[in-house]
């Protein structure tokens, strides 16, 4: 039994504890009374951020760190773009040692560019990054890699390689490279910093909180996740040592190399593929790249990447927002990574979700350096240059600005009142809809005009009807909610007809036809989180006619539009046939919204549209979900 102990649980033992140890080594979860302050997204813009950190005092004139017991936190993206990285790095380097002398800390937080960084992504390193590196690099070094390289290419073509070489690998390369490595400076520092960090009841990140972070721990996120970037690190060292790896092979194109040079390999000796022990040992090492660089935690959908948490409806993204908090036992979280518009610091999800990158690059971004400051007079925002500090901007998301560059009130009054100067029958439904086309000074737009109506008599009548009303009334219910899927509708008469005048959502495509055409669903918001909110709606307004021709996407981003609420609003107290199963997903943020509905605002808001046994049956069916409804709290 003891020599079990010692063969193999002694082992398994001390690798699980230096995981866990090396995770641990840099806290990740701290409570403290001293001042924490965050500033996201550098990107080498390297006077901005000594300018900020002087005006918010955690450094002195001569670069120093004055902040005393001060927490001050990295969002990630310190590199890239900009041109002044490797001094922006080297400062809070620094900054970092001397902070802990005074008792005070700098928190690293590793962004999608310091990933791409460690992995040998160098797609948006600037010249002046690589000459920053030039005095590191000895001629003998550069000049093998050249004839490395000329070597690979001789014969091919008439190129000049001398002069594609020296384009596409500046003066510094191979010294940047080594910098970033595993055993260099930089890349050693980085690969010890953190990817998601708590200070009391805050969380930082720098992408977002992803469904599949939903319910792990912060241990968990920050173990798996320098698993899987020194898993990648490791293997590129181990085919780089065995010769089979150029340094000049970038990231993206590094599998497919080694794929070719293997096929060469098996090409000339066939038994190869059938006899591993003629098989190079590197051969195993390709398929772990391949494996390594699809690593979950490496790719679009990681914390370091996501951009959901910023960008997407938040009646869905609270639902994951809210879990997550909840677990780790947090009340907010910061994320960098995506710009705001206006160069502010957005507050979104009722103040779940703080956006900290507001383009500090302002030669790229335009925006300007901000600091989120927390202490005892609570969370506010210092910009540079500013001696006012300012709480966040509360997040406005509309639909209608998003597709019409008008307000609701704008596109309501324009759909109401604009010429009619052009009108087109789009299809032989029963509801013959007609696109038109209105006008208003050199603006215009266009919308869709509907007017079937089978006007119910009786309480029977209301289980079938198809009324342009309802389409009014989905609008209105959407933004009693705040859903803003439902784009804006209004009642009109057009040639002496009422119906309803929808705005038509340009630069769309429905689902059947993306399904058809074979179209990728290329967006930050995942269409499976999407349907959630399909799920929800279309329960509340008991609609059993949504297909895939009434679910639009946005082509520029696919986020969902709901239109085509005819045949809705029924009576029936259940949930559409459809949605009997379907899993009803709603955070805090959502169920206080349908707490909201009462008998009085719905009647206010649709009773030119509905009868009362209608809005009766919306108020059931809301407390149908919420009591179906699978809540963000972690036990369910």
């Amino acid at each position: 039994m003891l020599r079990y102990f010692y063969t193999y649980l002694l082992p398994f033992f001390i690798f699980i504890s230096s995981i866990i140890t090396s995770a641990a080594d840099r806290p990740f979860d701290i409570n403290t009374s001293s001042k924490i302050i965050a500033f996201g997204d550098v990107h080498g813009a390297y006077d901005e951020l000594v300018s900020l950190l002087k005006e918010t005092g955690v450094i002195d004139n001569n670069l120093n760190w004055s902040g005393g017991n001060s927490h001050l936190v990295s969002m990630g993206d310190l590199l890239d773009r900009g041109p002044r990285s490797r001094d922006v790095i080297e400062l809070v380097m620094r900054l970092q040692a001397q902070a802990e002398k005074s008792g005070g800390a700098v928190h690293v937080l590793l962004g999608n560019h310091e990933l791409m960084a460690l992995t040998g992504n160098r797609d948006y390193v600037t010249q002046d990054d690589y000459m920053a590196f030039a005095g590191d690099e000895t001629a003998k070094e550069r000049e093998e890699l050249r004839l490395e390289y000329l070597k690979a290419h001789e014969g091919q073509d008439d190129k000049n390689y001398n002069e594609e070489f020296d384009k596409l690998y500046p003066v510094g390369f191979t010294a940047l490279d080594r910098a970033f490595g595993p055993e260099g400076a930089i890349g050693k520092w980085l690969l010890d910093q953190l990817l998601i960090l708590k200070i009391n009841d805050t969380l930082f990140v720098h992408g977002g909180i992803p469904f599949e972070l939903m319910d792990k721990s912060l241990l968990e996120i920050n173990t798996e996740g320098k698993k899987d970037i020194n898993r990648y690190i490791d293997t590129v060292e181990r085919l780089r040592k065995a010769s089979v790896l150029p340094v000049y092979v970038g990231f993206y194109d590094r599998v497919s190399y080694l794929n070719a040079r293997a096929k060469k390999i098996i090409d000339a000796d066939p038994d190869i593929k059938l006899n591993s022990e003629k098989r190079p040992v590197w051969f195993d090492d390709v398929l772990e790249l391949f494996e390594a660089q699809n690593a979950w935690f490496l790719s679009s959908d990681g914390p370091l990447w996501y951009r959901g948490t910023s960008l997407c409806n938040i009646n869905i993204e609270s639902f994951i927002t809210e879990r997550f908090l909840k677990r780790v036992k947090a009340s907010r979280v910061v994320v960098g990574h995506t710009p705001t518009a206006n160069g502010k610091v957005v507050e979104r999800m009722d103040g779940l979700v703080i956006r900290l990158d507001t383009g500090m690059l302002k030669s790229y971004y335009k925006g300007q350096p901000s600091a989120l400051i927390i202490d005892n007079g609570g969370i506010h925002i210092h910009y540079a240059g500013d001696h006012d500090i300012q709480p966040p901007v509360k997040e406005n998301y509309s639909l209608s600005m998003k597709l019409s560059g008008m307000n609701d009130m704008e596109l309501e009054e324009f759909l109401a009142t604009g010429e009619v100067v052009e009108k087109k029958y789009i299809g032989t439904g029963v509801t013959r809809p007609m696109k038109v086309t209105l006008k208003k000074g050199e603006k215009s737009i266009n919308a869709v005009f509907k007017t079937i109506d089978t006007n119910p008599f009786t309480r029977k009548d209301y289980n079938d009807s198809d009324r342009y009303l309802y389409d009014v009334a989905a609008y209105r219910l959407d933004r009693m909610l705040d859903l803003q899927m439902v784009p804006a509708a209004v009642i009109r008469k057009i040639d002496g007809k009422e119906g309803v005048l929808q705005y038509w959502v340009e630069n769309s495509i429905n689902e059947r036809d993306r399904e058809e055409k074979g179209i990728a669903f290329d967006g930050f918001c995942k269409k499976n989180e999407q349907y959630w909110m399909r799920y929800i709606f279309d329960t509340l307004i008991y609609n059993e006619d949504r297909n895939l021709t009434n679910i639009l996407w946005t082509k520029n981003d696919f986020m969902m539009v709901f239109i085509d609420h005819t045949r809705a609003f029924r009576l029936s107290t259940n949930r559409p046939k459809q949605y009997r199963k379907a899993p009803l997903n709603v955070s805090d943020l959502l169920i206080n919204k349908l707490n909201g509905l009462n008998k009085e605002n719905l009647k206010h808001e649709l009773s030119p549209y509905l009868h009362q046994w209608q809005i009766d049956a919306i108020l059931k069916r809301r407390d149908l979900i919420i009591k179906e409804a699978k809540r963000t709290d972690t036990k369910s």
